[in-house]
């Protein structure tokens, strides 16, 4: 019904009435990504972010450490910084994009599908970060009602296109 496509234009600036990227910082994670050229590394994707460009370099590598990407060239499980994005699973790929929104630091975060691809610590793991963040509004997408009924304080119902909001997790939101 068009959620995708809502957020998109959320991120891009292009909702009416909604304030501008200047006033508002707003970081899209897709469920998968887009649009690159997926030949370069990750390292080099996140640096090529415009949104992580003053960002310093030991700050990305450390990010990205703590999401699971080595600082080693060679793995033999998981994932490099060296790596390129086309060797990347697509849970990898999501832990990408989710590493280069934290680094963002958002007003407000757009995910997408943020559980597709992840398994279950991960999953644990979006779960925990999303319920620390304190000064970040949230808005996601997903079919995941476990996560859902976990992360969300609100409930935006998108139905003919108009939005009404409940208050209360997935759950509560069925209830009423």
């Amino acid at each position: 019904c068009g959620k995708s496509t809502l957020m998109r234009s959320i991120a891009n600036g292009q909702l009416e009435g909604f304030p501008s990227p200047d006033e508002l910082r707003t970081v899209y994670v897709e469920h998968d990504i887009q649009g690159v050229d997926t030949e370069i590394s990750v390292l080099q994707f996140v640096f090529q972010d415009s949104k992580c460009k003053n960002i310093p370099e030991n700050e990305i590598i450390d990010v990205l450490e703590s999401v699971g990407f080595s600082k080693d060239i060679e793995v033999s499980k998981g994932a490099s910084q060296h790596m390129k994005i086309t060797s990347l699973s697509g849970g990898w790929k999501m832990k990408l994009a989710l590493a280069r929104a934290m680094l963002a630091k958002a007003d407000i975060l757009l995910l997408d599908e943020p559980t597709n691809h992840l398994d279950v610590n991960n999953v644990e793991w979006v779960k925990n970060y999303l319920n620390s963040l304190d000064n970040v509004t949230s808005i996601l997408v997903s079919h995941d009602s476990t996560f859902m009924d976990n992360v969300c304080t609100h409930i935006i119902h998108f139905e003919n296109k108009k939005l009404k909001t409940y208050i209360g997790n997935l759950n509560e939101f069925v209830k009423k």
